[in-house]
This record gives structure tokens, C-alpha cells and sequence, in this order.
């Protein structure tokens, strides 16, 4: 799958598929999850659901899945409470619930058990869906051995078994490389356009967020806001100006734009991302004499400015320091340029991995100094988790040469181990304290 499907807005002209009226939940006195959330999703909609951890998301999911009952306030999906119609709802949960030792299809006949679903109609809807996942020549495969991606499809494939006229999927995609998430997406779009599916989804994603029908943003147990992704961004009434400046130079014109009354007049906020500066404004060409009058006089240079609308993320990052309360300059991440090469922390020398006839590492060549934030991108199944286990020496190698805090022998000495910290895939957490 290449291509990329956005999804059309829905007109609402039937009766809602799901309709939650003042919904709470109280977990304790002192905590609200849910704090009167009002909603109605249709059929076909892709409806998204953002916010910061601890917004109340989670429990949504699960008071709309029927696992959980609410404190006050009524639910009905399709007529119904949630437990009376659990069958006609298909839920996938943040830790998916596959056995890693049973194949993809003995998982998806396992599923199919559970929902009733018969032989003879397992047999023509696995067929369906592992050929629309891309799974079908995977199918006896372990769940196990399956890459982040394939193991996301997989759970799809299991929610999907039994045919629901609703999907409620709980950041599914959270830990995907972004071609898989593409993929999924475009799935979610055929779905809804073939079967009429309806989609309820929390993504941390939010150029996920920007295919869906519509979005609302969640923050403390609360919806603050509710409407399509194009109306949501124009809500701001801004412009976005790109400010392009060296990179070891970003937090101090953000802190000049901060403090400096003449800019700040036109300004609404100012967000930084990667090596570019994103100034809210509703006179950018203003806005942009301003700074190059200032930044001029202070001899910082600049690479170039760009206009453009806000994307979804800006404005996520604007309404949510709104809702805290949060100056706009209050929070950006400090860079101290080197002023000299510290030396190499890791480094590798044609760094190679096989297990048996499998290579998952070839020819690794990295000099990584000290103080750098260093950056591994890939796919799933790419070699990154293995790359850095070896770099920690938590994996012998193959072949080639690992230098890890000077040295290049004892990797797993209590010496080395004592200078570096390392957090997995799969935290190592005791949930039980």
C-alpha cells in the first residue's frame, strides 16, 4: 500500500452510532478520569481522540468497550449499553492481547472462538482480512517472531474477525515505524469506505489526527474542543511564520521573541521544532520585519523565513499551554553547542549481527561524541534494537569493533555498566509498586 486516503468529513444526517451524554468516572475522591464528556460519532466517521497521558482517553476506551462501567452519565452504542453490544464491537487495546506462541492464524481462530464466529465463516473472512493486511503469506508464522508492524496488523486482524460496525482502537500505533502507520491508516480508510466501519481512535500521532472525520482534544477528563482537523487549526485565527536559524542559536531568539514587547504585540506563541522556529501570527509580513530588524542588529543570521497555515500540532501545543496556563517561551529544550570534540562515547567499525543465516546488521560505521543527542531511524525490523544492544554491549557481535566510553574489550564490565543507562522497548517496570 502507497497510497495515502484522507478521510472525507461525514454529513450527520442519521441517528449517532455512539451518544455519550454528561459521562464521568471517578476512580478516587480525588481523582476524575472522565469529567462530563458530551459526544455523538455517526457511522462511517473516523473520529479521533487526542490529548496529553492522563486525559482521560484510556478510560473513555474502556467505558465505551463495555469493559468498564462509568460513575454517572449515560452511554448508547447503537441503541444499546455497552456490554449489550459487545459482539458488534471490535476493541484494540494499547498492549495488544495476542499469544506470541501461536501462529497468526491459530490467534485469529482463537479470536474467532471468542466471538462466535463459525468455521465456514472464519475460513472466508481470514481469507478477507489477512489478504487485505498483507498477512496472508505470514500466516503460520508466531505471533512472536512478528516485527511491530506485522504484529499491529495482526491485532487489527483480530478485531476485525468477526465483523464489527464499530472499532474502537486505543493508540494502536504507538512504537510503529511510519511506514506501517501509513499503511494502517489506509486500511482504516477502505474500511470505513467498503464497510460503512465506524472508528473511534486515540493517537499521540497527530499527523495521524489529521486524517481522521473529525477530532476532539481531550485534557483533563474534559472536551476542550470538537470539530473537523481544518476548522480545529483555523480556530487559532493565525498565521504560521518558519523562522530557519542555526540550530545553536534557536533558544535565543526564542527567548528575544519572548521578551521583546514590539514583536510579542503580533505574536500569540512561539514553538520550536527541529531546526526551525514556528511564530503564531496574524500579520506574518509585519511579524517578519520585525524580526529582521532585531536579529539583524544582534548579528545572528537567518536562513530564510517560510509562511504557511498552522499544522495540527501547533495547535494542540497552543491550546494545551492555554489550558495550563503556560507562558508561550516557558518550556523549550536547551542546546549547549560544543565548543570542542569531547571525544567518542560510542563508536563502531563495520559492526555486523547474524543470527544463522539471517543478517540484522550490516556493516555499521558510528562515531557518536559526547553530549550528541544521536538518532537511529528505521522501520521495524530495520536492526535498530539489535544495533543498540550491541552498543551497549547487552549482545555480543558478529564481527567488527564496539568502543563504548573508551572501551573496546569489556563491554559488560560492572565499570562499563556503571556509566551508561539504557531503557528497552518493553520497560522494565514492577506494575505492582
Amino acid at each position: 500500500m502507497t497510497a495515502s486516503h484522507a478521510i472525507a468529513p461525514q454529513k450527520h444526517i442519521n441517528t449517532p452510532v455512539i451518544s455519550i451524554r454528561d459521562l464521568h468516572h471517578t476512580y478516587s475522591k480525588q481523582t476524575e478520569a472522565v469529567a462530563g464528556i458530551n459526544l455523538d460519532i455517526y457511522q462511517g466517521e473516523i473520529f479521533g481522540l487526542i490529548g496529553p497521558d492522563g486525559a482521560g482517553k484510556t478510560t473513555t476506551f474502556q467505558i465505551l468497550s463495555g469493559v468498564m462501567a462509568q460513575s454517572g452519565g449515560i452511554v448508547e452504542i447503537l441503541g444499546s449499553s455497552p456490554r449489550d453490544v459487545r459482539l458488534k464491537m471490535g476493541y484494540l487495546t494499547q498492549r495488544f492481547s495476542l499469544y506470541l506462541d501461536m501462529s497468526i492464524e491459530e490467534n485469529l481462530r482463537y479470536w474467532a472462538g471468542l466471538r462466535e464466529v463459525s468455521n465456514s465463516t472464519f475460513r472466508s473472512r481470514s481469507e478477507h482480512y489477512l489478504k487485505l493486511l498483507d498477512l496472508t503469506q505470514f500466516k503460520e508464522r508466531l505471533a512472536g517472531k512478528l516485527s511491530g508492524g506485522m504484529k499491529q496488523k495482526l491485532a487489527l486482524c483480530c478485531a476485525l474477525i468477526h465483523q464489527p460496525q464499530i472499532l474502537l482502537l486505543d493508540e494502536p500505533t504507538t512504537g510503529v515505524d511510519p511506514i506501517s502507520r501509513r499503511d494502517f491508516w489506509d486500511i482504516l480508510a477502505t474500511l470505513a469506505a467498503s464497510e460503512g466501519m465506524t472508528t473511534v481512535v486515540a493517537t499521540p500521532y497527530l499527523d495521524e489526527a489529521e486524517r481522521c472525520s473529525r477530532i476532539a482534544l481531550m485534557y483533563e477528563g474534559k472536551i476542550q474542543q470538537c470539530d473537523t482537523p481544518a476548522k480545529i487549526k483555523a480556530s487559532l485565527g493565525v498565521q504560521r511564520l518558519e523562522v530557519y536559524l542555526p540550530v545553536a542559536q534557536l533558544d535565543q531568539v526564542a527567548d528575544i521573541l519572548k521578551h521583546n514587547v514590539d514583536v510579542r504585540s503580533f505574536v500569540s506563541d512561539v514553538q520550536r521544532f527541529g531546526d526551525r522556529l514556528d511564530v503564531l501570527t496574524n500579520q506574518p509580513k509585519e511579524t517578519t520585519d520585525r524580526i529582521r530588524y532585531i536579529l539583524d542588529g544582534q548579528k545572528i543570521p537567518i536562513h530564510h523565513f517560510a509562511i504557511d497555515t498552522p499544522t495540527l500540532e501547533n495547535t494542540f501545543v497552543a491550546r494545551l499551554r492555554e489550558l495550563k496556563g503556560e507562558n508561550s517561551g516557558s518550556k523549550y529544550p536547551r542546546i549547549y553547542p560544543l565548543d570542542q570534540d569531547r571525544g567518542t562515547a560510542i563508536g563502531a567499525k563495520n559492526l555486523n549481527k547474524n543470527f544463522g543465516k539471517f543478517s540484522a546488521v550490516k556493516n555499521i560505521n558510528l562515531d557518536i561524541k559526547y553530549g550528541e543527542v544521536f538518532g537511529l531511524l528505521g522501520a521495524n525490523g530495520a536492526g535498530k534494537t539489535t544495533a543498540i544492544k550491541m552498543l551497549c554491549g547487552l549482545l555480543p557481535v558478529s564481527s567488527g569493533k564496539v568502543t563504548l566510553v573508551g572501551e573496546t574489550g569489556q563491554l559488560r564490565s560492572a565499570k562499563v555498566r556503571q556509566k551508561i543507562g539504557y531503557m528497552s522497548q518493553k520497560f522494565t517496570l514492577y506494575d505492582d509498586l
